[in-house]
């Protein structure tokens, strides 16, 4: 019964991750807040990934391609880079997208941009050596006091 269950698990994992469009937003420097541009929904904190449903995306065009919203991304400095609609013609493949959104050169604020990212890789990098130490932050007990089991 399990193993039904865990195949009926990783059919249906399998065949979501087929019906979507994934895209790597990425920012330089990093940590910039990318928001889609059709809806000004919050994508989140670069670098970020979303996944774009085929069901949610308008029809295939007479090319076979799908159009994604285009996005833009914004500093703390107040900086902003958009990115118009993406025309992906190879939808189906699983292959990874990235679209790099580079900061306007001369804008004021640099240095609040760089402590930003950072700030956040020193983050990712407390994240990373958390879940190596086993990510619960609880020690399992060194003795049972009790000698109950």
């Amino acid at each position: 019964m399990r193993t039904l269950i865990l195949v009926a698990g990783l059919s249906l994992l399998f065949s979501c991750a087929s019906n979507a469009v994934r895209i790597t937003y990425n920012s330089e420097p990093q940590g910039a807040m990318i928001t889609s541009v059709d809806s000004i929904t919050p994508i989140g904190r670069t670098p970020v990934t979303e996944a774009y449903n085929l069901a949610t995306l308008p029809e295939p065009d007479e090319n076979g391609c799908v159009v994604i919203p285009g996005v833009e991304a914004v500093w703390d400095s107040g900086a902003t880079a958009r990115v118009g609609r993406l025309r992906i013609c190879d939808y189906l493949e699983q292959t990874q997208r990235y679209v790099e959104l580079p900061r306007p050169r001369g804008y004021p604020g640099l240095d609040i941009d760089l402590e930003v990212a950072a700030e956040r890789g020193r983050q990712r990098a407390r994240d990373a050596e958390f879940s190596t130490l086993g990510g619960t932050g609880v020690e399992p007990p060194r003795s049972n006091p009790t000698g109950n089991l």
